[in-house]
């Protein structure tokens, strides 16, 4: 293979796709591929798939090392995936291990949203900051850590869960099994769920609900409810940015971060959530930090994800790793 300084490999696994990335020592991405996950026959079948797809990106080229960013409660230290929620069968898997022994390289295994985190630190919306957090914004809400340039995952690598920090003590259930994290007011589910009660419960809105798919209907048509001047709508999204908000200034009042990201379909509802957003979280923190800390929107989009896995690999091959 041609040999090419500083180039590694990212993958982000995801319950239904899987993209790949070429990744310079700049962050830069040279090339990229996304390829169905193919779970249908267990994870060592599924891993072997992604292998070759890694061999065929990789081309002429010789990587460095390889990171990867996997969905669910993981090990990063020992490269074992304990449980990914959407894919079935990934129960305390080996992946470092399959995936050195089938590429020849190092990899390097993290968080799915830690991974995210790390790319909009290295190349995108934190670049140049001591302390970043950043917030994924979708069916559920994750993060990740970033402390003076390092990625912060605690001792058990759970550390990052800012969904599950709790806003309210006797607030709604969660999926986690607490109640009043911040996931159960502002998720896309969250969402979701406010309006289908609202609905049931008489309120008039603008916003269509499927037949059928009263369980599953899209945010973005509360999104769109708003844009079109629907009150309901427009408070919905005033109120999950609330949430947001609290969230937001828990951080500030914790970790002193010079900027806060979020990512995720849900910051397509722009001011109608972050108006309230930013409100609050400067109202409901230290002047000081407040005022100085930025609360702003992802650059990368999904490119966060095979972004941050290389950096993330890069920075343990320099430091010798």
């Amino acid at each position: 293979m041609a040999s090419r300084d500083g180039l590694v490999l990212g993958i982000d696994l995801g319950g239904t796709d899987c993209k790949f990335g070429v990744v310079d020592s700049k962050g830069r991405v040279i090339r990229k591929a996304r390829h169905r996950t193919q779970n249908e026959n267990g994870p060592e079948q599924a891993l072997a798939l992604i292998a070759a797809h890694a061999r065929e990106i990789l081309g002429s080229d010789s990587m460095s090392g390889v990171g990867m960013g996997v969905p669910g409660p993981m090990s990063s230290r020992e490269g074992i995936v304990f449980q990914a929620p959407n894919l079935q069968g990934w129960i305390d898997i080996p992946v470092r291990e399959i995936l050195e022994t089938r590429l020849g390289i190092p990899v390097e295994l993290h968080n799915d949203a830690n991974a995210a985190a790390y790319g909009e630190y290295w190349a995108g919306a934190g670049r140049g900051a001591c302390a970043m957090v950043l917030f994924t914004l979708g069916t559920g809400i994750g993060g990740g850590i970033i402390i003076d340039g390092e990625l912060y995952t605690g001792p058990d690598d759970t550390a990052g869960e800012l969904g599950h920090m709790i806003i309210n003590f006797e607030g709604p259930p969660c999926g986690c099994g607490s109640h009043g994290c911040l996931e159960a007011y502002a998720s896309a589910t969250a969402i979701r769920r406010t309006v289908r009660e609202a609905v049931a419960s008489g309120q008039k809105t603008s916003i269509h609900i499927p037949k059928g798919r009263e369980h599953n209907f899209g945010a973005k048509a509360v999104y769109d409810a708003a844009e079109s001047g629907d009150k309901f709508a427009q408070d919905v999204l005033w109120r999950a940015g609330v949430a947001l908000g609290i969230g937001a200034a828990n951080i500030i009042n914790i970790f002193n971060p010079d900027v806060i990201v979020y990512s995720g379909a849900m910051t397509h509802a722009g001011d109608y959530i972050f108006d309230s957003l930013r409100q609050v979280a400067h109202e409901r923190s230290f002047k000081k930090p407040s005022l100085r800390v930025k609360i702003t929107i992802a650059e990368l989009g999904e490119d966060a994800g095979i972004i941050g896995a290389a950096g993330l690999a890069l920075k343990k091959l320099q430091q010798g790793g």
